[in-house]
């Protein structure tokens, strides 16, 4: 077995080689002990070697940090069907890529570490600093939490909802919970494992006993940035009729209001602050992932509800590679002067489902009174 500098010398040998013939050979010995050793990309410090081996004309990769644009042709090595380039990234980053092979898009078959997404599979892989944290894989010793489909009923919006509430398991009867709404909802199980995370969470002492509501939309797009009704609809049906299908459950929901956060990702984490801010009387807290705050140029910040920022808790975070940074830090600066008590953390990461699982539990645990990794 190689280590990963062995591979690098590889590579380097390999650049040196004159003999076609030779060279053909390591190139291909290279490829195939790399893929044995699932050593692909090779890693090392703050830099990364992607490899591609194969009868092609153009080989490009794509990833987190360029926006899914094709941006970076890899190299090929005279007299070989191998190709390669180098890149820098943060120390501490996880991202995700795919090869574009002579037009067709695919992802890394050297790499076999893939992440789901709601555009299909992505390859991803970890530089040497990054730890996980999101809890994203149930224990063995972990007791599920259940999930029930249910319906929603509004004179709000135009027809009934379907959504989905989590109930911890192995609460003690008569446990006072907290609520937390989830925009996205069925991705935010599927692709999230939101509730898998709650569970571990749970189990591990790390929050609160937590019930959700995961709420998934109907026409996006309209109902998460240009809605005022469904901004209405999420405070003055879903949260009542959250509360009285938990009752009817026997758990208790908490009377107050900073038990009651609202979370959503990309445009779900702009319209869950515009929520908290119309409707702190309803939602004491809101989680912010990777929130679109630039949309419709930035009228967030120009709300006439930020004058209720002081009687919000604020979670935001966002990744820092070709995410929602910069509008990001200056919504949680602008938060913090209008007296909300404001959580910021950045990661090494993109705008992804992969991010947002990742960090999950990090907001949840910051809503209930925990910073166990905050960049500010």
């Amino acid at each position: 077995m190689h280590t990963i500098t062995s591979y690098e010398e590889s590579l380097f040998h390999l650049l040196a080689e004159t003999d076609p013939d030779t060279r053909r050979h390591a190139a291909r010995e290279l490829w195939d002990d790399a893929c044995a050793d699932r050593s692909l990309p090779i890693v090392r410090h703050d830099h990364v070697v992607f490899l591609f081996h194969g009868t092609a004309q153009e080989v490009c990769v794509v990833g987190d940090w360029t926006y899914w644009q094709p941006a970076t042709r890899l190299q090929r090595i005279d007299h070989t069907d191998l190709f390669y380039c180098v890149l820098q990234f943060p120390v501490d980053a996880r991202l995700q890529y795919k090869f574009i092979v002579d037009g067709a898009w695919i992802n890394d078959p050297g790499n076999d570490r893939t992440q789901l997404e709601g555009f299909g599979m992505n390859t991803e892989f970890v530089m040497p600093g990054y730890h996980d944290t999101s809890r994203a894989i149930l224990s063995e010793s972990v007791i599920a939490g259940s999930i029930s489909p249910v319906t929603l009923q509004s004179s709000i919006v135009t027809s009934a909802r379907e959504a989905f509430l989590y109930v911890p398991q192995d609460i003690p009867h008569g446990t006072t919970h907290t609520l937390l709404v989830v925009h996205d909802g069925a991705e935010a199980l599927r692709l999230g494992k939101f509730a898998t995370i709650l569970d571990n969470l749970h189990a591990s002492g790390d929050i609160r006993p937590t019930a959700a509501l995961f709420l998934p939309p109907m026409n996006r797009n309209e109902e998460y940035a240009g809605s005022d009704s469904y901004v209405e609809f999420t405070a003055m049906d879903v949260v009542p009729q959250a509360r009285s299908l938990l009752h009817n459950r026997q758990v208790v929901v908490s009377d107050n209001v900073h038990d009651i956060a609202v979370t959503g990702a990309s445009l779900g984490g702009l319209l869950a602050t515009k929520t908290g801010l119309r409707f702190p009387d309803v939602f004491g807290a809101v989680l912010a992932q990777s929130p679109s705050y630039w949309w419709n140029k930035g009228e967030i910040f120009r709300s006439e509800y930020l004058k209720n920022a002081h009687r919000l808790k604020v979670i935001i975070q966002t990744g820092t590679i070709c995410d929602a940074k910069d509008l990001a830090s200056l919504m949680a600066q602008r938060l913090r002067a209008l007296g909300s008590e404001v959580s910021y953390s950045e990661y090494a990461q993109g705008h992804t489902w992969g991010n947002w699982r990742s960090t999950f539990a990090d907001a949840v645990c910051a809503w209930h009174g925990e910073r166990r990794r905050a960049a500010s």
